[in-house]
């Protein structure tokens, strides 16, 4: 004799099926209208405050997406990080340079032909009329500042501290096939 159980179908319906329920209102406070929202209603001692809506960005006046505004932002921030990065590095090379604790060469990588050229120069002729070789103590570099001055060319300051006295460094710095380079540069 066999048993037999009820039988079960593990087959795929053709179609889910939805009915509409009506959503439960929140209870209303004695006195608050019918349709006014919950969070109209004042809250009671110990009750748990309501969720706050998800924040949602507005998209900016002019229409473009918010995630590609936010990712240009965020570039264009990274991308002056670097700049002021750069600005604060070539400052205090360029014053070393200078003062004969680094030799002038070292900033080709960082300066363009004339600029380097400059550099070159005006390090031979501060060693030349030096009477040692060093400072007291090293150069600190302070900080740097850049502002954008078109696509790709950024304008900087840093300021460099030596043992006597702050120096003041400005520079612009170019995009240049993927690298940034030093395409002009003031000592003070």
């Amino acid at each position: 004799m066999t048993i037999a159980g009820p039988t079960i179908d593990h087959r795929p319906s053709a179609a889910p099926t939805a009915s509409s329920v009506p959503g439960a209102l929140p209870p209303r406070a004695p006195g608050q209208p019918a349709g006014s929202p919950a969070s109209a209603r004042p809250l009671e001692r110990g009750a748990p405050r309501p969720a706050l809506a998800a924040w949602a960005p507005r998209p900016p006046a002019d229409g473009a997406p918010v995630p590609r505004c936010r990712a240009r932002d965020e570039t264009r921030r990274e991308e002056e990080r670097h700049v002021r990065a750069l600005a604060r590095i070539v400052a205090l090379a360029c014053v070393e340079a200078e003062l004969g604790l680094r030799p002038a060469r070292q900033l080709s990588a960082w300066l363009d032909l004339p600029t380097y050229g400059k550099m070159v120069r005006r390090a031979d002729l501060a060693g030349r009329t030096r009477p040692d070789r060093g400072a007291a103590g090293a150069p600190q570099a302070l900080g740097a500042r850049c502002c954008a001055a078109a696509e790709g060319v950024y304008e900087a300051s840093a300021t460099v501290r030596l043992p006597d006295r702050v120096r003041a460094v400005a520079l612009r710095i170019e995009r240049r096939r993927e690298r940034w380079k030093v395409t002009a540069l003031e000592l003070g």
